[in-house]
C-alpha cells in the first residue's frame, strides 16, 4: 500500500467525520436525534434518504461477499434481482400505507398497538442482538481485507478494527440520524465510484475483447443463471436464492428498525415510497456491479494465472487490489470498503441507541426530560459502538463472509418479520403464544446453522416456524387474544385502494 493510498484513506476518514458532525442539525429532543421527525422532505432530501437506505444495508460484508460469489459461482446469484420488484410492490401497496396510518412515533410502536408491550420488548431485544452481531461482522470482514491488501500480519487486526469502530462511534454519537443519512449518501457515491473504476481498469487491461470474454466465461460455467435442485444443502440453488432473498429482504425492509427509522425521517407516505424505490434501484445496480467485478477477476486470472492467488474466494478481491490495481485506484477502493463499513455501522449504532432509549429506558425507567433522553441516547450510542468493536474478534468462527451475513440475519429476521406482519394483520393473536413461537423459530435457526442446510434458507426456516406456530397456537389458546380492534384506525386494506396509495 503506497503513501498516496494511505493519504486518500485518511482524507476520506477525516472528511466523513467532519461532514457527519456538521450535518447534525437541531438536536433538542430524542426524536430529533433518532428520527429527525419527518424533516427530510423535498426531492434532494428524499434522494439522500434513498441513498442512505442502500448504503446502510450494503455493508463491508456485502462489498466483499458479492465479488467473492461472482468469482467462485458466477452469475447464479443474479437471480436475486427478481425479488426486489416484488418486495417494492408489497412495501408500496401493503406495508407503508398501514405503517403510516398507525401514526407511529417510534419504529416498533406498531407492534405494541396490536400485540402489546411484551411482544414489542421481544422484538426490540431480537433487533439488538441482530445488529450488534451484524456490526461486529462488518468490522471483522473489512479488517481482514485491509490486512490482506497491505500484506499485514495478525497484529494489525485490532488497530484496524479500533480505528473503524471508534471513528463511526464518534460522529454517530454527536451527529445523530441527520449526520448518519448525509454521510451514508456520500459513502454510497464513493462505493459506486470505486467499483466502477475497478471494473473499468480490468476491462481495459484484459487481453481479449468482450466477445472473447463472454465465450471464456461461458466455457468456464460462470454465466449459468439457473441451478434447479431440491437439495437444501446446495448454497446457491435457484430456489434457495429466491426464497432466502425474499424473506431476508422483507425482514430487512419491513421489520428492521433501521429501515423503519428512515421511513419516519421523511415527511409523508409518498416520500417514503420514493426513497425506497430509489434504494431498490441502487441495490440492483450495486449487486450487478459487484458480481460483475468478481466475474472479471475470474476472467483476469484465467488469462493471467497467479501461483500466489489465495485459495479462499473471500480473499481474492483484497489480493487483486493489493497486487494489480494502480496507485490511487486501490486507495479509492479501500476508501469504498471503508465507506460501506462506516455507513452501516453508523446506522446500526444510531438505531440501537434508539431502541435502548425509546423502547426500554423511556418506557420502563424513571421519568426523563427531553434533554435527558437525548443525553441518554448519546451515551447509549457510545456504549453500543464500543461493544460492537470489541465483539468483532469473535465473528470469524461463523465461516465465510457470506455465511456470516446470512446466519446473523436468518436467526433474527424471521421472528422479527413475524412480529411486524402480525401487527398489521387482522388475525386475532395471543401475545404470549407469539413470544413462544418466535423463540421456537430462533431455536430452529440454531439447528439449521449447525446443519449442512444452505445459509440462505435460515431466514425462511425461522420465519415459517415463528409465523406458523403463532397463528396455529393463537387459534388454540384463545385466552388473552388481541383482536382486530387493536389495529390502528384505517389500517384495513379496503381503506387503501392500490390506485390511491400515491
Amino acid at each position: 500500500m503506497s503513501i498516496i493510498d494511505i493519504i486518500i484513506i485518511l482524507v476520506y476518514l477525516g472528511g466523513t467525520i467532519a461532514i457527519g458532525l456538521a450535518s447534525r442539525g437541531r438536536q433538542e429532543t430524542a426524536e430529533d436525534y433518532f428520527t429527525a421527525e419527518g424533516e427530510f422532505s423535498g426531492v434532494f432530501r428524499i434522494i439522500l434518504v434513498g441513498l442512505s437506505i442502500t448504503a446502510t444495508f450494503f455493508s463491508g460484508l456485502s462489498f466483499l461477499a458479492y465479488p467473492s460469489i461472482g468469482f467462485s459461482h458466477g452469475t447464479l446469484i443474479l437471480i436475486i434481482l427478481l425479488v426486489f420488484p416484488i418486495i417494492w410492490g408489497l412495501l408500496h401497496y401493503w406495508f407503508l400505507p398501514r405503517y403510516y396510518s398507525a401514526n407511529c412515533k417510534h419504529p416498533y410502536d406498531i407492534i405494541e398497538k396490536k400485540l402489546g408491550s411484551e411482544v414489542r420488548n421481544l422484538a426490540a431485544l431480537m433487533f439488538i442482538f441482530l445488529r450488534i452481531g451484524w456490526m461486529s461482522a462488518m468490522l471483522y470482514a473489512p479488517a481482514i481485507a485491509f490486512m490482506a491488501m497491505g500484506n499485514l500480519n495478525d497484529n494489525w487486526f485490532w488497530p484496524i478494527v479500533m480505528t473503524m469502530g471508534l471513528s463511526c462511534t464518534l460522529y454517530t454519537t454527536f451527529g445523530g440520524i441527520r449526520g448518519v443519512i448525509v454521510t451514508d449518501a456520500i459513502q454510497m457515491l464513493v462505493i459506486m465510484a470505486g467499483v466502477v473504476l475497478t471494473i473499468g481498469y480490468i476491462i481495459f487491461n484484459l487481453p481479449v475483447g468482450m466477445d472473447g470474454a463472454i465465450k471464456q466465461l461461458s466455457a468456464s460455467g460462470h454465466l449459468k443463471l439457473i441451478n434447479f435442485t431440491w437439495n437444501p444443502t446446495v448454497t446457491f440453488s435457484t430456489g434457495a436464492i429466491l426464497i432466502g432473498a425474499f424473506v431476508s429482504g422483507m425482514g430487512t425492509y419491513i421489520a428492521d428498525q433501521m429501515s423503519l427509522q428512515r421511513y419516519l425521517a421523511v415527511d409523508s407516505l409518498k416520500s417514503a415510497s420514493r426513497s425506497f424505490g430509489l434504494n431498490i434501484l441502487g441495490v440492483i445496480a450495486l449487486i450487478i456491479l459487484l458480481v460483475g467485478m468478481g466475474l472479471l477477476m475470474s476472467l483476469w486470472y484465467q488469462f493471467k494465472p497467479d501461483g500466489d492467488l489465495p485459495n479462499s474466494p473471500d480473499k481474492v478481491m483484497p489480493y487483486f487490489v493489493a497486487t494489480r490495481l494502480p496507485v490511487g485506484i486501490s486507495g479509492l477502493l479501500l476508501a469504498a470498503i471503508l465507506a460501506a463499513t462506516m455507513s452501516s455501522m453508523t446506522a446500526g449504532i444510531n438505531t440501537l441507541a434508539g431502541t435502548f432509549t425509546l423502547d426500554f429506558r423511556v418506557r420502563f425507567g424513571s421519568r426523563m426530560t427531553s434533554k435527558q433522553q437525548l443525553r441518554y441516547g448519546r451515551i447509549a450510542s457510545l456504549v453500543i459502538g464500543l461493544a460492537a468493536t470489541f465483539i468483532a474478534g469473535l465473528i470469524g468462527r461463523l465461516g465465510t463472509i457470506f455465511d456470516i451475513s446470512q446466519t446473523l440475519l436468518g436467526l433474527f429476521l424471521g421472528p422479527l418479520l413475524t412480529c411486524v406482519v402480525l401487527s398489521i394483520s387482522t388475525f386475532k393473536m395471543n401475545p404470549r403464544v407469539i413470544i413462544v413461537s418466535c423463540i421456537l423459530g430462533f431455536v430452529a435457526g440454531i439447528f439449521a446453522t449447525y446443519s449442512s442446510i444452505s445459509s440462505l434458507l435460515i431466514s425462511p426456516i425461522t420465519f415459517i416456524v415463528s409465523f406458523a406456530f403463532s397463528v396455529i397456537g393463537s387459534k388454540i389458546v384463545k385466552s388473552g387474544t388481541y383482536g382486530s380492534a387493536n389495529v390502528p384506525q384505517n389500517v384495513n386494506a379496503r381503506a387503501y385502494p392500490a390506485n390511491k396509495v400515491l
